[in-house]
């Protein structure tokens, strides 16, 4: 019986994981679009995880390229969402990630940076 579990864990797993860079892309993409709908608020973010608490998502992980936007921008725009969502209108920084590169589709690293926003203080 463990076994019989353990194998379709795996297999649920493995459905839900793609190594094709395209598909990767497009769902990085629509968590970004689901967060900022606004086409101008989505320019220079590479990936949004939003973290829910209390039924919305109430914290973010944003890794951003550094060579478009900048970090007061990105929590300018979180701080846009937090206000619609909870009437806070200013996003708090929680922490700063690592200074990294990060791959695009077309195979070019770009400089990128990591923060931890939140909408409660």
């Amino acid at each position: 019986m463990r076994k019989l579990i353990a194998i379709s864990a795996l297999a649920i797993i493995s459905a839900c994981v793609s190594s094709d860079p395209e598909a990767a892309a497009e769902r990085r993409q629509a968590l970004i679009q689901q967060i900022f709908p606004a086409l101008s608020d989505q320019q220079g973010i590479g990936l949004v995880f939003p973290i829910e608490s209390g039924g919305f998502y109430s914290s973010l992980e944003i890794i951003y390229y550094k060579n478009e936007v900048s970090e007061s921008e990105i929590i300018r725009r979180t701080s846009n969402y937090c206000a619609a969502h909870t009437g806070n209108t200013s996003a708090t920084l929680k922490r700063r990630g690592s200074l990294t590169e990060v791959p695009h589709s077309d195979g070019t690293k770009h400089p990128a940076a990591q923060i931890w926003l939140s909408c409660f203080n």
